[in-house]
């Protein structure tokens, strides 16, 4: 795929950049701040990012440099990681990512490791060490959490709660990303759901929680038979402050798919966001990540998926604007 040339936003950022700094820090420091949330807008620009498997075919073949230029360029403001390296940048280091995330004005909200490298006392102090070079607050997993049966959760919420406690040493806070296995029956307690014990059994001083919104309806819809629906806003507002960050993720139904749905461009599947967010009672300080596993699937490309995306968020209104 040949380099994209440069967003018409990202020529028009810059010209309004250059205009700012004549005019002095002052000038431009006002307009972001009364900009955060737009005129009703649900989703707070200054709160948006990405998880890179989003664009992960761009990493490959591009790597790292041109390809955060061109986020930043969009607007993003957060970068979620799913590893550091590059084959297009074999020579691209922890450090280095620190000073490219700089030079585009762009912050690492967090990472997604493998389960091993975050909860083995032999790996996640490294990883703990390269979160904290390249400034995060949290550092997590998309894997499942362990266990079937309420003793092996519990167990595994104990790994977790021991890896929180070690990260919160490194100013980080550890979380869990879920798919819809999470909101599964429990083996020997089946009218529960193991994310509800896993919820139960972990510290909330240690562990925190990534929602992946579109995944956790598909669990609603996946488990309904055995477990009955679920809103899983209420999870949300039930414990607002466990929940560091959302994957606003879009899709349409896809019962083939275990996770019950195909996800898409954001703003062009079936679910109801605007609800979603004009329900969150106490929202807090999430941030706001994009994610289509599909976008590199998608014709016109992921970084082309990407900026749709953007754009769609930043226009999502509440109900009365």
């Amino acid at each position: 795929m040949s380099k994209p040339s440069l967003h018409r936003r990202g020529f028009l950022r810059a010209a309004a950049g250059t205009a700012a700094v004549a005019a002095g820090a002052g000038a431009f420091a006002a307009p972001a701040a009364a900009q955060v949330n737009g005129r009703g807008g649900l989703i707070p620009r200054g709160r948006i990012g990405l998880q890179l498997y989003s664009v992960r075919d761009q990493i490959q073949q591009r790597g790292f440099t041109p390809v955060l230029s061109e986020l930043a360029a969009i607007g993003y403001k957060h970068i979620e990681f799913a590893g550091y390296t590059s084959p297009a940048e074999p020579d691209m280091t922890v450090p280095k990512l620190r000073k490219l995330l700089d030079d585009n004005g762009l912050r690492a909200g967090g990472a997604h490791l493998g389960l091993d490298a975050l909860l083995n006392a032999s790996t996640r102090e490294r990883e703990f060490e390269n979160a904290a070079v390249l400034g995060m607050d949290y550092v997590g997993t998309a894997s499942d959490f362990p266990g079937r049966t309420a003793a092996e959760i519990q167990a595994g919420a104990d790994r977790f709660n021991e890896s929180g406690e070690v990260a919160r040493g490194y100013g980080l806070k550890v979380y869990q990303h879920n798919h819809t296995n999470e909101f599964g029956p429990v083996t020997d307690q089946p009218g529960k759901r193991r994310h509800d014990l896993f919820l139960s059994g972990t510290d909330p001083r240690y562990v925190f929680l990534e929602l992946d919104i579109l995944w956790a309806f598909g669990a609603s819809v996946r488990f309904r038979d055995q477990l009955g629906e679920f809103n899983p806003l209420d999870y949300v507002n039930a414990a607002p402050q466990r929940y560091i960050a959302f994957h606003v993720k879009d899709g349409v139904r896809d019962p083939a798919l275990t996770n019950q749905y195909r996800d898409v461009v954001f703003g062009q599947g079936e679910l109801d966001f605007r609800s979603f967010f004009s329900g969150l009672r106490a929202p807090g300080l999430p941030l706001y990540f994009w994610e289509q596993d599909r976008g590199p699937q998608e014709p016109q490309g992921s970084i082309w998926a990407a900026e749709a995306s953007y754009d769609a968020m930043v226009a999502l209104r509440g109900r009365d604007c």
